[in-house]
């Protein structure tokens, strides 16, 4: 997302019904089978939504960064966690019950509007992200997770230029990859030109050719 969906006053209100905690790297958020008992806002930094498979392989579903909520099963009540979620890099987060956010629904059909739109474009993301998972290798999801990214120019995520500001690990660990992998991947596509890697940082130079490879996996 480009900006964020809610105002600085929905999010101040999110502040007063909520409580703000930061969640180191690798952090778990909650497991899945956890009750589904508080929403939570992503306020700075990125989360990853996963589901450990039977292989013991971990499958990401989807990256949530700043500006997005994740935890939507929590407004049904008795609801148990479907996935696991955990920190990516240091978070900042606020969580709060759905029956505190009601009052403020209701006298604000507007932040109820928004929310409808925030879980409107987690629906979208997570198309996306098992799209990406069933018809793409590994340097079809690599490609497609950086242009997915950097999509947008964004000051607050760090993308403005077309900059992705990830480690190599950070972005194993968003796509549910081997770091090994991912270094592999970036090297092909630097050895192209059509990114360039530095400290904490991936700038793509050539969006055409890494679409392509995305492109042309899909049309297999």
């Amino acid at each position: 997302m480009e900006n964020r969906v809610l105002t600085p006053k929905e999010e101040g209100i999110l502040r007063s019904i909520g409580t703000a905690f930061t969640a180191q790297p690798g952090q778990p958020i909650y497991l899945k089978g956890d009750l589904a008992d508080r929403i939570y806002y992503v306020l700075k930094g990125r989360v990853r939504v996963f589901e450990n498979l039977y292989s013991g392989r971990e499958l990401t579903l989807d990256v949530v960064e700043a500006g997005r909520i994740f935890g939507e099963s929590a407004f049904v009540i008795g609801n148990t966690r479907p996935t696991c979620v955990q920190a990516v890099n240091e978070a900042s987060l606020l969580s709060f019950r759905p029956g505190d956010a009601l009052p403020y629904f209701k006298s604000m059909p507007q932040l109820a509007l928004h929310f409808l739109q925030l879980c409107s474009g987690t629906m979208d993301h997570l198309t996306a992200r098992m799209e990406a998972q069933c018809l793409l290798d590994r340097y079809g999801k690599v490609a497609a997770y950086i242009l997915d990214e950097t999509a947008f120019d964004s000051v607050e995520k760090g993308t403005a230029g077309g900059v992705l500001p990830y480690t190599h690990e950070e972005l194993a660990m968003s796509l549910g990859l081997n770091r090994s992998t991912v270094t592999q991947v970036l090297k092909g596509f630097e050895e192209n030109r059509w990114l360039e890697s530095g400290y904490r940082s991936i700038k793509v130079l050539d969006r055409q050719a890494l679409t392509e490879v995305v492109e042309r996996q899909k049309d297999r």
